[in-house]
């Protein structure tokens, strides 16, 4: 199920204790804009990234069910203001897992670290624990390019948030929402690892994205199936 709106608002519409996961990434208060793309305009600047909000940390731990989790980016600069609210809004911090982009950014070229990598908070709601065996806390996956990022500054790699659904699966195959929807890049993982999915997006232009992605998704998903059924 896909929502056009603010989070806030359609969150509150979610019953207590009915959702398995929170995975998203949120506007981190990086103000962030990507660079100009070979051959076409910059991104537009996503909207609300000017501050670390957090008011809907508190309306996810209480959707989720006991033993629900919480997958978060954040970056490197904003990641102990992320812990702390991930922490004051009831959740318990579990890991902190880093995305290898294995490719780095911008920046100060001649006065810092060539950013590689994102920081990923895993954090529950009480004891969840893995089926799939215990997770490395470094994800190596290449950024999507720019003639894959599907017109989004931020776009995750659909292979990355599928590890993470794999990686922290507690066996229940329960309901994952993304209140940041983006281009979809979650829902997408959500259908290809057989999960339902709720999706919240307030950009419309991202939004129809967002819907395109995840029905060819969803529609590839019940193709293979019956192509895998029909083998046995």
């Amino acid at each position: 199920m896909l929502h056009l709106g603010d989070c806030l608002d359609v969150m509150q519409g979610i019953p207590d204790g009915s959702v398995d996961m929170v995975m998203t990434d949120p506007p981190y208060g990086m103000n962030f804009q990507s660079n100009r793309a070979k051959d076409g305009p910059r991104h537009k600047k996503i909207e609300g990234d000017s501050v670390v909000g957090t008011r809907w940390l508190s309306d996810a731990f209480r959707i989720l069910k006991p033993g629900g989790g919480l997958i978060s980016f954040c970056d490197w600069n904003t990641s102990h203001k992320w812990r702390e609210e991930i922490e004051c809004a009831g959740f318990i911090v579990k890991s902190q897992v880093i995305w290898d982009r294995m490719h780095h950014g911008m920046g100060d070229l001649k006065g810092a670290f060539a950013p590689q990598h994102d920081i990923i908070w895993y954090a529950t709601k009480g004891r969840r624990i893995f089926v799939n065996g215990r997770p490395m806390s470094v994800m190596r996956h290449k950024r999507p390019s720019p003639a894959d990022d599907h017109g989004h500054p931020t776009c995750k790699p659909v292979a990355l948030m599928e590890d993470l659904i794999k990686a922290t699966d507690d066996g229940s195959g329960g309901l994952i929402l993304d209140p940041f929807l983006g281009s979809g890049t979650t829902g997408v993982a959500a259908a290809n690892t057989g999960r339902r999915f709720i999706g919240i997006e307030r950009d419309p232009d991202y939004f129809t994205i967002a819907q395109a992605r995840i029905r060819t998704a969803q529609a590839d998903a019940i193709t293979n199936r019956m192509r895998e059924a029909t083998r046995l």
